[in-house]
């Protein structure tokens, strides 16, 4: 146990004694998640704030046109700006990046719709035995009714998708709607008595449920509730570069071989180890989250809300300073030079941040990279702050994510083990 205490002392002498150090090791994180807060926290507010720049070319003053306007005014995702230009005039607004979507409602398309439900009805009315030329049109209308869209040449295919669905919906009801008004029309016997149809409802309605069942569970991932744990987490992870050096400066200058020399088990020179840069990690997550309580409100963002269980916290920030640390101390053992270790740890855990959804959210990934994000031991971590910060999660929610790092701790300790068992026969 002496022999323990007196690794722990050890190493924090070591670690005070490298002012610089800690200072990197403390003060650039914080400035990680202040700077990446300010910076995501346009992109992470609610979709609802984001207006689409459009550009509408009304040339119809019937109902349709009158029909398709209305029905993107009311959607309220766009910003809409009437023009008169041509064709060729939208065509270079939109491609010059002055306006995402460009729509084209042509000349009398309502006249060219009437027609065309006209003989809709008509064939539909002969097909039933109803052939009287007086009460059907057998007109044809050959010509196309097509409402132009030009998207911006950037524009992804599944918001272009999005977008038509939503436009098709506009006019879906008043094309009901004037078959109804053309069917009545048909089966009246007396001309003066000809009116237009009730206004056809909804049938079917989408009534949004929320599963949210207590005030307190009304939280959003904005950037604060995301970058804040998420850039703990990295940092934490970041202290391999340190840990391993640690351990190979060490090897260097004789103290492994001294350690090793010395009466008692080299495991508890490790639990020394482990036990000393987790304690440093713990400063570090809690450093992290007084940012995001107290410092990034008064730089208007919002305020970070980690949840009812404290102990959930703590767990989750336990298990993934002890994953950070087994990390570190497996690089420590496996590579022998400072180079090797400085360059293959810090890519290394770029890597895993990146797959881990520390950048860019998991759910907005590619199929073939999200199946590597479950192996990510950063995010696990994220995952876990993620249930606990927006979930109210309680720590049998996390458990499942801390099994997993400490999973992940036990492998890189017992892999150092023997691994540097080996080495030394």
């Amino acid at each position: 146990m002496l022999r323990l205490f007196a690794t722990i002392r050890k190493e924090l002498l070591i670690l005070l004694r490298d002012r610089g150090g800690l200072a990197i090791m403390f003060l650039m994180p914080m400035t990680l998640i202040t700077i990446m807060a300010l910076i995501q926290d346009a992109p992470f507010r609610d979709y609802q704030e984001f207006k689409i720049p459009l550009l509408l070319v009304n040339n119809d003053t019937g109902n349709l046109g009158v029909a398709i306007e209305k029905g993107l005014k009311e959607s309220k995702i766009f910003e809409i700006q009437k023009e008169q230009d041509d064709e060729e005039q939208v065509k270079k607004s939109i491609k010059g990046g002055d306006f995402e979507i460009g729509i084209i409602i042509p000349k009398n398309v309502s006249e060219l719709l009437n027609a065309k439900v006209n003989q809709f009805v008509a064939k539909k009315l002969t097909e039933v035995g109803f052939d009287d030329p007086s009460k059907t049109n057998t007109v044809s209308v050959a010509a196309d009714l097509n409402i132009q869209i030009l998207f911006a040449p950037e524009t992804k295919k599944s918001f272009k998708a999005s977008i038509l669905s939503s436009l098709k919906q506009s006019t879906s009801k008043i094309e009901t709607q004037t078959i109804m008004d053309i069917f009545s029309k048909q089966f009246k016997t007396d001309d003066s008595q000809v009116s237009k149809s009730e206004p056809i409802g909804d049938f079917v309605n989408f009534a949004e449920v929320s599963t949210i069942d207590t005030p307190k569970e009304a939280l959003l991932l904005n950037s604060v509730q995301h970058n804040v744990p998420a850039w703990t987490i990295f940092g934490m992870f970041f202290i391999v570069i340190s840990l391993a050096g640690s351990i190979i400066k060490e090897r260097d200058d004789g103290s492994y071989t001294r350690l090793r020399t010395m009466p008692g088990s080299y495991i508890n020179v490790m639990a020394g180890k482990i036990t000393s840069y987790l304690f440093i990690c713990m400063i570090q997550c809690l450093l992290m989250l007084m940012v995001g309580m107290f410092l990034l409100p008064h730089l208007g963002l919002p305020k970070l809300v980690i949840g009812n269980s404290f102990s959930a916290v703590f767990i989750v920030a336990l298990s993934t300073g002890l994953a950070a640390t087994g990390y570190g101390i497996l690089v420590g053992t496996i590579f022998s030079t400072h180079q090797q270790s400085s360059t293959f740890g810090a890519v290394s855990v770029v890597i895993l941040a990146a797959l881990g959804g520390i950048w860019v959210p998991v759910y907005v990934m590619p199929d073939s990279i999200r199946m590597f994000s479950e192996f990510s031991p950063l995010y696990w971590a994220l995952s876990a702050f993620h249930k606990v910060f927006l979930n109210q999660g309680t720590v049998q929610c996390i458990l499942p994510f801390a099994l997993k790092l400490l999973s992940f701790f036990t492998f890189a300790i017992g892999a150092s083990y023997f691994y540097n068992k080996a080495a030394t026969k």
